[in-house]
């Protein structure tokens, strides 16, 4: 079942917005470094996967800094989650700060309401443990069946997927306000939205702690080179806030994705790289290679974004979208990630020369 009218209002209100012009936010974060955790992380396709990860050089996560254990605590205080409690909030405004916490220390937050677990198994922002390339992420907005259902099918068909995220791009039922990434502030407890704006701003002193250990991409304020960008996906606005750019959520699903002829999909991926050379991108399910090349767009990305920014298009997949709107599983036949199942799938990229690999939880 298609939303159109609600499609269109949420439409018409974000479309009045004004878009932000100039250089980057002087009091936003420009950089993090991202200090890492003990703990592995481990994937439910570890052993398929066995080979070829003895290809990929791994570093021995050192203890927590200081600077981390602070800015965690400043996370959970925003984000009203606690780690050493299990609590967790995956489905409101919130969620954004267990997911800042994530790339922070390489380490997701247990949701403690088992139908929030799909949160993180859906998250679009991969990072890696490797320390030489720890400030690098990876947005990869289609990495499973799953995701192929949300994002990969044009418009929002009613299934047992996108159902978990209808408040967060249409809001509640009443009102049709969208669930953006918010938090509370002030000596009043207002609501606040978490932006790269508010961040430096209201909830500048409330974030402070995270200025040395939260290492995000520079905030970048021109607008895209596409149109509409203020409209709201799945996950958009974490891709917005994470990637420093209004927009890059909306622009890796709209100006990203590609559907050739003959039930094909091409999926994107965009690499923020601020350490070194970036080449041979593959996406890994059950052992088996996707692969990817430059996209078309790949120099209008880096105008806006900058050098440190890198867009790839895959190979072509075999995509029935009728079956993906129906979130059909059962039918869903692919010898190409990221379709073969629904084991997670992990993404190579060489730094450098070296084969570095990437997480989404």
């Amino acid at each position: 079942m298609k939303r159109p009218l609600q499609w269109m209002v949420v439409m018409a209100i974000l479309s009045m917005l004004t878009a932000c012009t100039g250089n980057m936010d002087s009091k936003s974060p420009e950089s993090l470094k991202v200090a890492v955790n003990n703990d592995t992380i481990k994937t439910d396709n570890e052993e398929k996967n066995t080979e070829l990860k003895k290809k990929v050089p791994k570093n021995t996560p050192g203890p927590a800094s200081k600077e981390l254990i602070v800015c965690q605590k400043a996370l959970e205080d925003r984000g009203q989650f606690s780690i050493k409690g299990g609590t967790v909030d995956y489905q409101s405004g919130l969620r954004i700060f267990p997911l800042l916490n994530f790339i922070m220390t390489k380490q997701s937050v247990p949701a403690n309401h088992p139908e929030q677990s799909v949160f993180m198994k859906d998250n679009p922002i991969f990072v890696t443990r490797n320390d030489k390339y720890a400030n690098s992420l990876v947005f990869a907005t289609i990495h499973s069946q799953r995701t192929g259902v949300l994002n990969g099918v044009i418009g929002f068909p009613d299934n047992e997927v996108t159902r978990y995220y209808e408040p967060m791009v249409f809001g509640e039922k009443t009102g049709f306000t969208p669930q953006i990434p918010v938090t509370d502030a002030g000596p009043l407890n207002k609501a606040v939205e978490v932006n790269r704006e508010t961040w430096g701003n209201e909830l500048g002193e409330l974030t402070k702690p995270c200025n040395d250990s939260l290492i995000l991409p520079p905030t970048k304020t021109d607008p895209p080179f596409f149109k509409n960008y203020h409209a709201i996906n799945p996950f958009s606005k974490e891709v917005d806030f994470v990637a420093g750019a209004d927009g890059a959520g909306l622009g890796l699903k709209a100006y990203g994705q590609r559907y050739p002829d003959g039930n094909k999909i091409q999926i994107p991926i965009l690499i923020y790289c601020p350490e070194g050379r970036v080449e041979n991108v593959v996406m890994i399910q059950d052992g088996v290679e996707l692969t990817f090349k430059k996209d078309q767009y790949y120099d209008d990305w880096q105008k806006w974004l900058g050098k440190e920014w890198h867009a790839f298009i895959s190979e072509e997949i075999d995509f029935d979208e009728n079956v993906f709107a129906d979130a059909d599983f059962a039918n869903i036949h692919s010898k190409l990630p990221p379709f073969i199942s629904q084991n997670p799938s992990t993404i190579q990229v060489t730094i450098n020369g070296e084969k570095v690999e990437f997480v989404n939880h």
